[in-house]
């Protein structure tokens, strides 16, 4: 049975089983798709998540539900939402396998950046402007970096 680690990237699952092991890691929580895949989250931030979603461990059995691990201030969280429009919450429904998005060369995240920047330049700029609001280079390159996580998630 494959293991998917979410440090790889996000999956999208049905989920046909939910355990608590114990892990290299502590406590954690077994999700096992209908292929076979296992994905594991340490048992705090999974039944956080679950709670967030308003299901518990029994319930989310044949839900499709989206894992990710996102990076914030240097930590890393653990995400869980259920699978979007298209999906089907019936357990014999494949759900895709999502995998992280193909890597950029740095002339592509550069051209990227430098359109939201100027996107950021011309909303929060020019808002500011009119407001006599002063704007400096912190407020933009904030703006910028917004519309750029966003942009390239």
């Amino acid at each position: 049975m494959p293991i998917h680690k979410l440090a790889d990237g996000p999956i999208t699952i049905t989920v046909a089983q939910v355990e608590t092991v114990q892990g290299n890691f502590g406590p954690q929580v077994k999700f096992t798709a209908e292929d076979g895949t296992s994905v594991y989250v340490n048992e705090l931030p999974a039944t956080k998540q679950l709670a967030r979603l308003n299901l518990t461990m029994d319930d989310v059995v044949g839900k499709a539900i989206h894992l990710e691990q996102v990076k914030k201030n240097g930590t890393t969280f653990t995400n869980m939402a259920l699978a979007g429009a298209g999906m089907t919450d019936s357990p014999r429904a494949a759900a895709p396998v999502v995998s992280a998005a193909p890597k950029q060369t740095i002339a592509e995240l550069a051209g990227i950046y430098s359109e939201c920047v100027s996107y950021a330049m011309a909303t929060l700029g020019a808002k500011c402007e009119e407001a006599g609001i002063p704007v400096d280079a912190a407020a933009i390159q904030s703006a910028a970096a917004t519309l750029f996580i966003k942009g390239t998630r």
